[in-house]
């Protein structure tokens, strides 16, 4: 499978637990103006600007007010140490993984120099080999060769723990995330660590990135996504949660990294690694608004009231919403009722409710009229009396909306095709 990416970039406060969902409502993921046609990734922050690999080399930007890329320059010295995947700095020391394991560089004289493999307890005997493509050009597989494999390093804001991937033989199964804590003699680090199944699945995880001290951010190859690869949080240890569709797609999303003003990921929603930020939705006031056909116009016979509602499998419910609708109107209160028991059947799991449009349209219109319809949905549930927290993972909802980027018939012709996209689909993630 082609494996290409796309670097996405969203403003966030990175101290705070959930800043990023300011960014869910009326910004759209629009592609920077400074894109090459090579592919970009490996997104790392340094001196509060944005690194990036471009064809084995690495390059900084600076992040401008309207929250795109600029001044691009390619830095010499770090290129030269031999970085693969992402790197992380604190102050005047950065970590990275070469060769498949880890590695300090100072500051000297205003260059990155002098690497130094770092010393961890009990790694001999303990890892896995770990074949795949290579990671020459920073893929998300890659091959690790015997005895290696620790990638992707983030290190907390006083130096004194290590986030990074690997794939031991005591994992939770796949490529994990681990972390090791520095020694107080400070010049080695204890023995690895797993970050325990709040974190970690049987799937892959990768691409840790610490906001602050307490927000994990990672990819996850896990099923209950929306693409092959996605982006994960969990908060304070507790179990992660997949980020919302602005942040993932239906393919692989990972490599997220925040500054003090923007957040940044890496993508293959659109077919290239490409650097991505977000953009402002504008709508002008003669915007003709998606699903916008007239309902007089369309034969009674077509409007698929006996579609309204399906269960799709064990786990999924899908309601289907009549043209540029997103109020209830009296017609779906059986569909309601149906879905309150469907949700009330799993008491303690998690659900996510996503909105979809069909394919006519804008993108920004569909985008938010997708929203709206999840979040009417979820509304209603909760005026019906659901349960909206759990006690030990918080939220029970992920209410979003896909627009038209996942439609149940592509390239939709006749009336009924539409209104199959249409929908919100109620999905049980656990």
């Amino acid at each position: 499978m082609k494996r290409i990416l796309i670097a996405i970039a969203l403003c966030i406060t990175v101290t705070s637990f959930a800043t990023e969902r300011k960014f869910e409502n009326d910004y759209n993921i629009e592609q920077s103006k400074f894109n090459s046609s090579a592919e970009e990734s490996g997104l790392s922050l340094l001196n509060g600007k944005l690194a990036f690999s471009r064809n084995d080399s690495i390059y900084q930007a600076e992040i401008d007010d309207s929250l795109d890329i600029k001044e691009i320059v390619f830095v010499e010295d770090l290129s030269k140490l031999g970085i693969e995947g992402t790197f992380a700095q604190v102050e005047n020391t950065i970590y990275f993984s070469s060769g498949g394991d880890l590695y300090s560089a100072d500051l000297n004289n205003g260059t990155w120099s002098n690497p130094q493999k770092l010393k961890i307890d009990s790694l001999s005997g303990g890892r896995k080999e770990y074949t795949g493509s290579s990671f020459a050009h920073r893929r998300w597989t890659y091959k690790i060769k015997p005895i290696s494999g620790l990638y992707n390093p983030t290190v907390t804001p006083d130096g004194s723990r290590i986030y990074f991937s690997a794939d031991f033989e005591n994992g939770a199964g796949g490529r994990d995330i681990w972390y090791i804590d520095r020694k107080e003699n400070g010049k080695a680090w204890y023995a690895p660590k797993n970050a325990g199944y709040a974190v970690n699945t049987s799937a892959d995880e990768d691409f840790p990135f610490l906001a602050g001290d307490s927000a994990l951010y990672f990819s996850s190859s896990r099923t209950d996504t929306l693409g092959s690869v996605n982006i994960f949080k969990s908060f304070m240890n507790r179990k992660a949660k997949m980020l919302a569709a602005d942040f993932n797609s239906a393919n692989e999303d990972f490599n997220f990294v925040a500054t003090e003003n923007c957040i940044f990921l890496v993508s293959d929603r659109n077919g290239n690694r490409d650097i991505y930020r977000p953009g402002l939705i504008v709508l002008p006031p003669d915007t003709v608004a998606a699903d916008s056909v007239a309902i007089d116009s369309i034969p009674a016979d077509t409007m698929l009231k006996d579609l309204n509602i399906i269960r799709k499998d064990f786990n999924t419910v899908v309601f289907y919403f009549n043209f540029n609708k997103t109020s209830m109107i009296s017609e779906y209160e059986k569909e309601f009722e149906y879905i309150f028991n469907f949700i009330n059947e799993s008491p303690d799991s998690e659900f996510a409710i996503t909105g979809h449009t069909d394919e006519r349209g804008s993108d920004s219109y569909n985008l938010r009229l997708s929203r709206n319809r999840a979040r009417e949905v979820y509304n209603k549930l909760v005026k019906m009396g659901v349960k909206t927290k759990l006690e030990e993972t918080g939220d029970r909802f992920v209410v979003d909306g896909l627009g038209e980027q996942n439609p149940e018939i592509k390239g939709a012709k006749t009336e009924e095709e539409h209104q199959k996209n249409r929908r919100v689909e109620i999905k049980k993630l656990d």
